[in-house]
C-alpha cells in the first residue's frame, strides 16, 4: 500500500508539473505551486519523491518521450523493411508518435511543456556540441532523438554541412509550435489527423528549401 501511494505521488507531481510548466513556462513555476496543484500538503513533496526540481521535469520527459520514442523505433523498424529511409519516412518517424501521443492524453500539454523547454536553449538544439547537450535531458528518449534527428541532418545534401542541424531544429521549434497552439484551443479549427498530414508536409517542405 505504500509503494501504491507513492507511485500515486509521483504521478500527481508529474502531471502538476507539466500543466503548470505548459501554462506558466519552466521559469514561471515555483515548487510550492506543483506540490498544491497536486494536492499534497508537504512542501517537500518534490524533494522526497524526485530529489530536486530537474529531476521531476526529467521525469515529465520521460512520461512522454519513453512512449514516443517506443512507437518511434516500431515505425523505422517496419519501414527499414521497405528498404532505406528517405526524407518523408524520416519526417513521418518524427511527427506520427507525437501527434500519437498528444491525441493519447486529452487534455495534452506535452507540446506545450515542449515548446516551453525550447524557448530556453539555443536555436539550433540538437547540435550534439557540449554547449547545447548541457541544456538537454540527458535520458535514453531523448538520446534516441538525436539519432533520428542527425540522419534527417544528415540527408540534406542541399545545405552546407554547418546548416543542416539548424534545418532540422528549425522543422522541430515549427511543429512543436503549431502542436501547442493546437492543444490551446478549445475547439480546434482542424482535427489532430489532417493537422498531422499538414504537418508532415509542411516539414518536408522545409527540410528540403534551399
Amino acid at each position: 500500500m505504500a509503494q501504491t501511494q507513492s507511485s500515486r505521488g509521483r504521478t500527481t507531481l508529474v502531471h502538476a508539473a507539466e500543466r503548470l510548466v505548459a501554462e506558466k513556462g519552466l521559469h514561471g513555476v515555483r515548487a510550492s505551486e506543483v506540490v498544491k496543484a497536486a494536492g499534497h500538503r508537504n512542501n517537500s513533496a518534490v524533494a522526497y519523491h524526485f530529489g530536486s526540481w530537474d529531476n521531476l521535469l526529467i521525469a515529465v520527459w520521460e512520461l512522454h518521450t519513453a512512449p514516443t520514442n517506443a512507437a518511434r523505433a516500431a515505425f523505422l523498424a517496419e519501414a527499414r523493411t521497405r528498404g532505406p529511409l528517405d526524407l518523408p519516412t524520416m519526417v513521418r518517424a518524427y511527427i506520427d508518435p507525437l501527434v500519437g501521443e498528444i491525441a493519447r492524453n486529452r487534455p495534452s500539454y506535452w507540446a506545450r511543456f515542449s515548446e516551453q523547454w525550447l524557448a530556453t536553449v539555443r536555436l539550433d538544439f540538437f547540435d550534439l556540441d557540449a554547449e547545447s547537450a548541457a541544456a538537454q535531458p540527458h535520458t535514453e528518449s531523448v538520446l534516441a532523438l538525436h539519432s533520428l534527428f542527425t540522419d534527417l541532418a544528415d540527408a540534406l545534401t542541399q545545405l552546407p554541412p554547418g546548416a543542416r542541424t539548424r534545418r532540422v531544429a528549425l522543422m522541430s521549434r515549427f511543429v512543436i509550435a503549431t502542436l501547442a497552439a493546437w492543444e490551446r484551443e478549445d475547439e480546434p479549427p482542424q482535427s489532430l489527423e489532417d493537422l498531422r498530414s499538414e504537418l508532415v508536409s509542411t516539414a518536408v517542405a522545409l527540410l528540403q528549401a534551399p
